[in-house]
Parts: C-alpha cells; structure tokens; sequence
C-alpha cells in the first residue's frame, strides 16, 4: 500500500473549496490531512465512507454466519466459502447466494 499524501492543516484550510470538490469526483481517493505529514484526520464524501461502511457490515455478517454455522459443527462446502466471499466483497447479494445454492443442490 503506498503512503498516502498528506495536506498540512494551513494547506487544507486554504483550498478547502478545492478539496471537498476533489473528494465528490467519482472514484476519488480520500485526503489525509495532519500536523507534520502526520495523517490525523480524514476528508472522503459520504458515497465514499457508506460504501466502506457497507462492506464492513457484509464481512461482519458472513463473519457471524460462519461463526453460527461452524458452532453446530458443521463446515460449508468449497462453494458455500467462494460464496460467502463474493457476499462479503458486494460482488453478489445474499438472495444470489441463495439462489445459486439452491440450484446447485436441486440438480
């Protein structure tokens, strides 16, 4: 992972306008800002931070779904794990998950 820039507090106070702007542009990385080059705070648009929030939340509920599963003693299947992975990482929604359990155990 490479560092991050880092804005010193007189630097983000000057162009503020700019990098809120900055930070709304599709795909745009977050600003660290710090005393020293020291990254103290973070500036990110809100799209920016739900998404974060929502992949944590997805890892946390396939966390817990697995923790449920392993305490009756069981193990899912190589597929149940790949699945659980494509939950946790938002490529498919857990109704995909279902769906495609069902149809491969109905064949």
């Amino acid at each position: 992972m490479l560092l991050p820039q880092v804005l010193s507090f007189r630097e983000f106070r000057a162009g503020l306008a700019a990098t809120l702007k900055q930070v709304q542009e599709p795909d745009a990385e977050p600003v660290f800002v710090g005393a020293h080059r020291k990254p103290e705070a973070v500036v990110m648009s809100v799209s920016h931070y739900q998404h974060l929030r929502d992949r944590a939340e997805r890892r946390e509920a396939v966390e817990e779904a697995l923790a449920s599963v392993r305490a009756e003693g069981l193990e899912p299947s190589a597929l149940g794990h790949r699945l659980l992975s494509e939950v946790a990482l938002g490529r498919i929604s857990t109704d995909e998950m279902r769906r495609q359990l069902t149809e491969h155990y109905t064949r």
